[in-house]
């Protein structure tokens, strides 16, 4: 066991480094109309650190017109639903404004089913008296359900008109890449923050140096800060894993590049977890690039997306649109890791690797698919992303892909949600079942949807009438509906992973027959 210069989890984790993006934030919400803000970075990049220390200085040095701050860890007992949100909201912004405005916070804290009106009237109330931050942390936890809906969003949006109100959230990606609902991204609430987010990256050269230099007080042979630079890239949580190695017992000679080295070494099974965390916060894909990245230390032509996700964790660097200098500890951890370059057997040879690497082959047969619709292709990734770890989440995400599907097929087929009354003349004259004729009055929901689109696809006894949907389709979303089915209603049956993975692969190749359908129908190649 160390003796740590430097804490790097739990409530003794202090900020270090950090102050352009503690400026930056403080600018954006000093203005005279204050900016709402997205504050993004990876996994262990310090986030809540920053926030805390933003916290304090906004309550204690007295240097803002904010009076009061709630910083909300979304991450923890996550609402549910639009009314579990408000309800927390109204309890905690209670707590955060006790001290200064009593009379307000028991107001709220009395609040039991109009949590977003009582907050609205707390709120202009103060409009004159002071402001409010509040710092939505983890935010990322509230919007990978699909069960907050654009009413909530656009309820908070009308809260931030107050200007006694400045919101901050901070997230794993931007607010656009994490919005689930379809219907919730067409919410104005995304559009009161400043489009270009807050990163929270690596720790860069200056403040590498200035940590070495003010804060271990020890003195660096020539070479022997390069070798911290190229150990770590700069991570927070593996850099400062390494300082507390480095400086553990030391003996006040300079550090050397082998004593840097020795450090790297002995810190690696402290780190070893937080690297696997990052790593597989990676798609499959981006993963694959960096094997390869490792095995050839440079590599260009890297898209902007992977590029960005890869520097972030500070796995590599980016010089002229290249990724170069691959983290030392990565290769170190890439090397524990089996060989997955190779045979099929490796990769499959259990349950438990079929399990791991599964994804890798969905990942695969998503990036040959092109053009695929927005909403779809997120819904895919989406789910994806749950996989291996939560399979049941990803079960819930199907109904959401089931209902864009059956959207994008209505409005194919029939412009809209109503069946041409000629389609019911001739389903009658060629003896189809007489129930199709209720879909004269009332267009089908749920289940019955699958009846209308057999009757245009398959019909028993007459010739198809769809105009673009196949018969593939059709087979594909009928053998699909009933997993979404499941995945709404799971009760205390658990449906094995091995059973989700192929509910993936089915949805993705609904997809891509439907896609070809339209592709088809507009006569496309």
């Amino acid at each position: 066991m160390i003796n740590r210069k430097f804490p790097i989890t739990g409530n003794e984790s202090k900020l270090i480094g950090r102050l352009n993006i503690l400026d930056e934030i403080l600018t954006a919400i000093n203005k005279p109309v204050p900016d709402h803000i997205q504050v993004v970075g990876p996994r262990y990049s310090g986030k809540t650190v920053i926030l805390e220390r933003l916290k304090e200085i906004v309550t204690s040095e007295g240097t803002t017109e904010y009076s009061c701050v709630l910083l909300w860890d979304l991450g923890h007992s996550t609402p549910k639903n639009d009314s579990e949100f408000l309800s927390q909201f109204a309890a905690n912004l209670s707590d955060a404004i006790k001290g200064k405005y009593p009379y307000y916070s028991e107001y709220l804290k009395e609040s039991v089913d109009t949590f977003q009106q009582d907050i609205s009237e707390v709120l202009k109330e103060l409009n004159d008296k002071t402001k409010i931050l509040v710092i939505f942390d983890g935010f990322d936890k509230a919007l990978s359900s699909d069960k907050l809906t654009r009413n909530l969003w656009d309820q908070l949006r009308e809260l931030a008109q107050n200007k006694s109100l400045t919101l901050i959230t901070a997230s794993r990606k931007t607010l656009r890449e994490l919005i689930r609902n379809p219907d919730a991204q067409t919410s104005d609430f995304w559009n009161i923050f400043l489009s270009t987010p807050l990163r929270v990256e690596c720790f860069d050269e200056s403040e590498i140096s200035d940590i070495l230099t003010n804060h271990c007080e020890v003195e660096f042979e020539k070479g022997a800060l390069t070798e911290v630079c190229n150990a770590t890239n700069g991570t927070p949580v593996v850099l400062l894993e390494v300082l507390n190695y480095l400086l553990h017992g030391h003996n006040g000679n300079k550090i050397t590049n082998a004593l840097v080295q020795e450090a790297v070494v002995g810190s690696f099974e402290s780190t070893q977890n937080y690297l696997d965390d990052l790593w597989h916060d990676c798609s499959p894909a981006t993963q694959d690039i960096l094997r390869l990245l490792v095995e050839q230390n440079e590599l260009q032509g890297i898209c902007l997306n992977d590029r960005i996700s890869i520097v972030e964790k500070g796995f590599a660097k980016s010089s002229g649109g290249k990724l170069v200098r691959p983290n030392r500890l990565l290769q170190m951890y890439l090397e524990g890791l089996p060989n997955e370059k190779g045979a099929i057997d490796r990769l499959f040879y259990s349950e438990e690797a079929f399990s791991q690497n599964f994804n890798s082959v969905i990942s695969k047969r998503l990036a040959q698919i092109s053009n695929i619709d927005a909403d779809l292709m997120r819904y895919l990734q989406t789910n994806l992303e749950h996989l291996p770890n939560h399979p049941s989440v990803c079960l819930e995400g199907m109904r959401g892909l089931l209902n864009k599907c059956f959207d994008i097929i209505w409005a194919a087929e029939f412009n809209g949600k109503v069946v041409p009354d000629g389609h019911f003349d001739f389903w009658k004259h060629h003896g189809e079942h007489v129930s199709l004729q209720e879909f004269k009055t009332s267009f089908p929901q749920g289940a019955k949807r699958l009846k209308l689109l057999r009757a245009l696809t398959t019909p028993e006894c007459s010739n198809p009438l769809a105009k673009v949907v196949s018969k593939s389709t059709y087979v594909a979303i009928n053998a699909l509906y009933p997993f979404g089915d499941f995945g709404q209603h799971q009760e205390d049956e658990n449906m094995s992973l091995q059973m989700v993975y192929s509910s993936m692969l089915l949805a993705v190749e609904l997809v891509v027959s439907l896609q070809n359908d339209l592709v088809v129908s507009k006569g496309g190649v």
